[in-house]
């Protein structure tokens, strides 16, 4: 799920300004700058609790791979890219020092834009095929 980026400071500020000025409620607010009605409640009390309007981090933990890993992963699928996931991730954690398992690698790559087809192992058959649709 992807997060929408957070309205810019710049707005928030001309909403705090417009509430102080008195130009209306709390939804009329919301209506003038195109905003929901609980986000200028929220930003009017970060205001008064904070002094500030700079949007909060977005929530979950800093991933492991920065762009330097990033870089170093990518390098990693063009020198091998019939490798799997739990190769990539051990030549990844040679390289970084850092460990990485499998499935954090597979959603990495999925980000990246980069897509896992492998080689098939076995041979093709051949006999052919007799359908003719």
């Amino acid at each position: 799920m992807v997060m929408p980026k957070p309205i810019s400071v710049e707005v928030r500020e001309r909403v705090v300004a417009a509430h102080r000025e008195g130009k209306g409620t709390y939804e009329q607010l919301a209506d003038l700058f195109k905003v929901g009605s609980a986000s200028v409640n929220r930003w009017l009390r970060l205001d008064r609790e904070t002094g500030s309007l700079v949007a909060k981090p977005p929530p979950g933990r800093t991933p492991k791979l920065d762009e330097h890993g990033r870089a170093v992963l990518r390098e990693l699928v063009e020198q091998d890219s019939d490798a799997t996931l739990a190769e990539l991730a051990k030549r990844l954690d040679e390289r970084l020092g850092v460990k990485h398992v499998p499935s954090a690698i597979f959603k990495v790559l999925a980000k990246m834009g980069i897509t896992r087809k492998k080689k098939t192992s076995t041979r093709r058959s051949e006999i052919a095929t007799t359908s003719s649709f």
